[in-house]
């Protein structure tokens, strides 16, 4: 049998949502969708403005990210609820912007997990011959039973899935070992500009820690944990990326770096010849796959916690009893992201996932000076330069 659950309900065992969920646990989901297979194609577009100071973009974006996880942390102390966006803004400035801004983000992770899937699809299709939409669809189909099942399953499925891409990335660190020192890191053909415009587009490189509040009401001790398990997985990825720039320029320069479509494949053909073309395809299926995954958890859980305080029907605010999963939530983010995946070119609509994304992360530095009243206080103008980094980014997102 299943019912309606309120999201206050959500705070007592045995109703609501199960809280599974620690510190590690977040941590690694966290990591599992900042770490997307991204990394293995944006460093070659931002390796031709920064040059071999690439690394130094990945280290400012990293910083812009840290300003935008502070406000999340802060909020998620006070409000440590799912559909974050929603819940901050709703404090804040009421239901009406906070709705514009948890709609916005919900259907940019939908979008988003569409993209990624498709992203599977081709990689699939390049290593088996597997029409895209079959292996878009059954991705999809997959992601979906594995989030059903349960919290506690897909931390498993996530931790398995992140341990395979942190290892291609340790894979492209090892390789470059015998060549670090051989160019000069601080290289900038196009001076700080051009690491700055890189910075702008290595940013979105970690946009996904955001969603890691849907995880709240699946936390033991949210309050505690969630600020823990943001800063843990934006640091553990800043390392790897930042490692992996000074790996990838030291093995190729970044004049080869940013002629491939696909660099880090560039970068471990070096060293392993023919089987690097498998090894990067096995471990950005895998990388896709978990990111498809860790999406669909955050958008369900979004979708649940809006409709539960009545701002989406209230038809979707039902959890299964036996496995206390938002089932209905799940099958609706599953078929809308089918949906998307199935008419394939979704270029156009995919830029809106930056733009929203973005304009959340404003939305949220303006809740945080509004809830705490910090327009009169010293940390103001730390949160109004947080809230200024946030427009700058919406600028280059154009």
């Amino acid at each position: 049998m299943n019912k309606p659950v309120s999201q206050n309900d959500s705070i007592a065992d045995g109703i609501g949502l199960k809280r599974r969920l620690g510190v590690v646990s977040a941590t690694l989901m966290g990591v599992g969708v900042i770490l997307g297979a991204g990394i293995y194609v944006i460093i070659g577009v931002a390796a031709g403005w920064a040059g071999n100071a690439v690394w130094l973009s990945f280290l400012i974006a990293a910083v812009a990210a840290a300003l935008a996880g502070i406000s999340y942390a802060r909020l998620g102390r006070l409000r440590p609820k799912n559909a974050p966006e929603y819940q901050y803004l709703n404090i804040a400035f009421g239901q009406i912007p906070g709705f514009l801004a948890g709609w916005m983000v919900l259907w940019a992770t939908v979008i988003s997990t569409s993209a990624v899937a498709l992203g599977f699809a081709g990689y699939l299709e390049h290593l088996f011959g597997v029409p895209m939409t079959a292996g878009a669809i059954g991705i999809i189909l997959f992601a979906s039973v594995v989030v059903f099942i349960g919290i506690g399953e897909s931390v498993i499925m996530a931790g398995i899935l992140t341990a395979v891409e942190v290892l291609g990335l340790v894979i492209i660190i090892g390789i470059a070992v015998p060549h670090l020192g051989n160019v000069n890191v601080l290289e900038m053909p196009r001076g700080m500009t051009g690491v700055i415009t890189a910075a702008s587009l290595v940013f979105f490189a970690y946009i996904g820690f955001e969603g890691m509040a849907n995880l709240s009401e699946e936390m033991k001790k949210p309050e505690r944990d969630l600020p823990k398990a943001i800063v843990l997985a934006l640091g553990i990825s800043t390392v790897l990326y930042i490692m992996v720039a000074l790996a990838a320029v030291s093995v190729v320069g970044w004049s080869e770096l940013s002629k491939s479509s696909a660099p880090l494949a560039v970068v471990a053909a070096e060293a392993l010849g023919t089987n690097a073309n498998v090894l990067l395809t096995a471990i950005a299926l895998a990388s896709t796959a978990n990111t498809v995954i860790i999406l669909m958890v955050s958008a369900s859980r979004a979708m649940w916690a809006m409709s539960c305080a009545g701002v989406l029907p209230k038809a979707l605010c039902v959890l299964g009893e036996k496995r206390r999963t938002p089932w209905v939530t799940i099958l609706m983010v599953g078929l809308v992201t089918t949906l998307f995946a199935v008419i394939g070119n979704i270029e156009t609509i995919a830029e809106f996932t930056n733009f929203a994304i973005l304009l959340a992360f404003a939305g949220v530095h303006a809740s945080l000076i509004k809830i705490f009243g910090l327009s009169s206080h010293p940390k103001f103008q730390l949160n109004k330069f947080l809230l200024n980094i946030t427009l700058v980014q919406n600028r280059f997102s154009g």
